[in-house]
C-alpha cells in the first residue's frame, strides 16, 4: 500500500503539472499569439505610400523624372552617366520621390547593375523613393532596373522579364551565357526582388529558362521536374512558368502576382508643350501616373525631368564604344608619328588630346581611379625622360611603357578588378563576360592601329618630314620656275656622303656631315647616338641615312 499510494500520488501530481503547463501555454499562446499575427498584417499600398512618400500639404512638391526610353540602343555605360548625373541632381534638388520611366529591350549587365545600385541607394541612403513606370516594355537589364525600386506601376500593354544572358559569338550570333553567369544574375535578380518583398522565384524564373514554376493554394513555389505538377482537379497547380520558356509577364500577370502595385488605365491627358519638354518642367496632371488617386492628391505637384547639360551629353559622346576606339587610334597614330618627326608638333598634340579624353571619359563614368591615372601619367613621363635627357633607351625606358600600357589598359577595361574564372567549371562571371565584351573592342581597335602603323611606315613616313608647316599652293609649286618646299636639295650632302648620328634616330633626328648638323630620317630603324652613317638618298629635301655598314 504505501508503494502503492506513493506511486498513486505519483501519477495523480504528475496529471496535474502537466495540466497546469498546459493551461498556462493555452493562455500564453492567446496573448503572444494575437500581437504577432497583427504584426505580420502587410499594410495596404495606401499605407505603403502614404509612409515613404512624404509631401507638403501646402505645396508645391517636387517630383523627379528618369526617363529611359531606348527600344533600339539598349542600357550601356551612356545610360549609366545619364542616370548617375540625375541621381547626382536630385540628391541636391531633393524632391519628394523620382519617377523611373521604363520602355526598353535592355541592355549591358553590368551598367545595368551600378544603375540599379544607385536607384536602390537613392532611396535607402537618401530618402527619396523611386516609383518604376513602366510604360510598355522593361524587358531584360529593364527588369533589374524595376526590382530595384520600391513601386512599380504599369500602363496596360506593359511587359516585363526575359532577362536571360547571352553573348555574342564569334560570328555575331547570340548564345546563352555560362551557367556561372546564370546562376549569378538569376541570384542578383532574386536578392532585388526579396528586398522589397516581391516573389523572388518570380524574378528568378525570368532569368533561368529551365525553371519551373506553378502556383498552388495561393503561392508559386518552385518545383524541381515536371513530374511534380499537379494535374487533377480540384486542388491542380496554376503553371506560371514551364520548363524551357523564360518568364516574361504581361500587365495582368505583373498585378496578379504582385510584381507590379498600380495598374494605371489609359486617359486623355493634357498636352506637353514642346516649351515645357525643352525645360524638362511640366505640371504632374500632365503625366499618367498622377491620375492615380494617391499621385492626384498631391498639391501643386511638379514633373522636374532631368536634362542632360552639354558637358553631361559630351561624356555620354565619349562613353561610346565607337568614339573610344576612335580616340585609341588616334593615340596610337599620334604616337607613332610623334616619334617619327623630329621635334613636338601636331601628332604628338593629337596623342596627348585622345589621351586626355580618355582619362576624363573613365573618370566621369566611375570605372577608373586616380591610380590608373597616376600609374599612366608615370609611365608616360619615365619614357619622355628616357628620350629626351638620357642617351640610351634601357631597363628604366622599359619600366615606363610597362607602367603606361598598364594604367591605359587598367583604365580602359575597368572590369578587371572584379574578374572571377571558375577552373571547373571553365566559365566567367558576370565582370569576366563584360571584360570580354571590352577586350574584343579594344583588340579590334589595336589591330585597325598596328595596321595603320604599318601601312603609315611603309609608304607615308619616309616622305613625312618633306612636308613643310607653311604648304605652298598655286603657282607657287611649280618645281620648273625654280619653287622648292624646304631646303634646296642641290646644298644637301648627297648619297654616299658619310658622318656621323649626332642624337639618336628614332627614325628621325640629328645628324652631322662635314662638321655641319642636319635633320635626317632613317628608312624606318632605330641608329644609335654616335653611330656612323651614310647618306642613302635624298627624297626631295629630306635625308634618308643607313648605318654605314664599310665602318661599322
Amino acid at each position: 500500500m504505501p508503494f502503492c499510494a506513493i506511486n498513486v500520488f505519483g501519477v495523480c501530481g504528475k496529471t496535474v503539472i502537466m495540466a497546469s503547463f498546459f493551461f498556462y501555454y493555452l493562455l500564453l499562446s492567446l496573448f503572444v499569439t494575437l500581437p504577432i499575427v497583427s504584426a505580420e498584417t502587410q499594410p495596404t499600398l495606401e499605407e505603403r505610400l502614404a509612409t515613404h512618400i512624404k509631401y507638403n500639404e501646402a505645396g508645391p512638391n517636387q517630383v523627379g523624372h528618369i526617363i529611359i526610353d531606348d527600344r533600339t540602343s539598349g542600357i550601356s555605360q551612356s545610360t549609366w552617366l545619364y542616370v548617375k548625373k540625375a541621381l547626382d541632381h536630385y540628391k541636391e534638388t531633393k524632391p519628394i520621390f523620382v519617377i523611373l520611366e521604363l520602355n526598353t529591350p535592355g541592355g549591358e549587365v553590368y551598367p545595368a547593375q551600378k544603375i540599379s545600385d544607385a536607384l536602390k541607394d537613392l532611396d535607402t541612403q537618401n530618402d527619396i523613393p523611386v516609383v518604376t513606370f513602366i510604360n510598355n516594355w522593361a524587358i531584360s537589364a529593364g527588369a533589374m532596373l524595376a526590382y530595384s525600386t520600391r513601386f512599380i506601376t504599369i500602363v496596360k500593354d506593359a511587359s516585363m522579364g526575359a532577362a536571360e544572358p547571352v553573348l555574342a559569338s564569334e560570328t555575331g550570333e547570340l548564345k546563352t551565357a555560362s551557367e556561372k553567369v546564370n546562376s549569378a544574375l538569376r541570384s542578383d535578380f532574386s536578392n532585388r526582388a526579396s528586398f522589397f518583398d516581391r516573389n523572388p522565384y518570380i524574378a528568378e524564373g525570368m532569368v533561368d529558362k529551365d525553371l519551373i514554376l506553378v502556383m498552388r493554394d495561393g503561392k508559386i513555389i518552385k518545383l524541381d521536374s515536371e513530374s511534380q505538377i499537379k494535374t487533377t482537379a480540384p486542388d491542380a497547380d496554376i503553371l506560371v512558368s514551364p520548363k524551357g520558356k523564360l518568364l516574361t509577364l504581361n500587365a495582368k500577370q505583373l498585378m496578379e502576382y504582385k510584381v507590379a502595385d498600380i495598374l494605371l488605365p489609359p486617359a486623355k491627358l493634357p498636352a506637353i508643350s514642346e516649351d515645357e519638354l525643352a525645360k524638362g518642367q511640366w505640371p504632374a496632371n500632365k503625366s499618367l501616373l498622377f491620375q492615380y488617386p494617391f499621385f492626384a492628391k498631391i498639391p501643386q505637384a511638379t514633373i522636374d525631368s532631368y536634362r542632360m547639360d552639354w558637358k553631361t551629353q559630351f561624356f555620354v559622346l565619349l562613353a561610346s564604344p565607337v568614339v573610344s576606339s576612335i580616340l585609341m587610334l588616334g593615340l596610337m597614330m599620334g604616337f607613332y608619328l610623334e616619334m617619327n618627326t623630329p621635334g613636338f608638333g601636331i601628332p604628338g598634340t593629337i596623342a596627348l588630346l585622345c589621351l586626355f579624353l580618355i582619362a576624363l571619359s573613365t573618370l566621369s563614368l566611375d570605372i577608373a581611379s586616380w591610380l590608373e591615372v597616376i600609374f599612366l601619367l608615370t609611365g608616360i613621363l619615365i619614357i619622355l625622360v628616357e628620350l629626351f635627357v638620357l642617351p640610351t633607351f634601357g631597363l628604366l625606358g622599359f619600366i615606363g611603357i610597362v607602367m603606361a600600357i598598364g594604367g591605359l589598359f587598367a583604365m580602359l577595361l575597368p572590369e578587371l578588378k572584379g574578374v572571377d574564372y571558375d577552373v571547373d567549371t571553365k566559365t566567367w562571371n558576370i565582370a569576366g563576360q563584360a571584360l570580354l565584351t571590352h577586350l574584343a573592342w579594344l583588340c579590334a581597335t589595336l589591330v585597325v592601329g598596328f595596321l595603320l602603323i604599318f601601312l603609315t611606315a611603309r609608304y607615308v613616313t619616309p616622305k613625312f618630314a618633306a612636308w613643310s608647316r607653311l604648304v605652298l599652293v598655286g603657282d607657287e609649286q611649280d618645281a620648273d620656275r625654280g619653287y622648292i618646299a624646304g631646303d634646296d636639295p642641290k646644298q644637301l650632302p648627297q648619297p654616299g656622303a658619310k658622318g656621323q648620328a649626332l642624337a639618336t634616330l628614332r627614325p628621325a633626328g640629328k645628324v652631322i656631315i662635314e662638321d655641319r648638323v642636319y635633320d635626317a630620317i632613317t628608312s624606318g630603324n632605330f641608329i644609335e647616338r654616335g653611330t656612323n652613317i651614310v647618306v642613302s638618298r635624298l627624297d626631295g629635301s629630306v635625308i634618308v641615312v643607313d648605318v654605314d655598314r664599310e665602318v661599322s
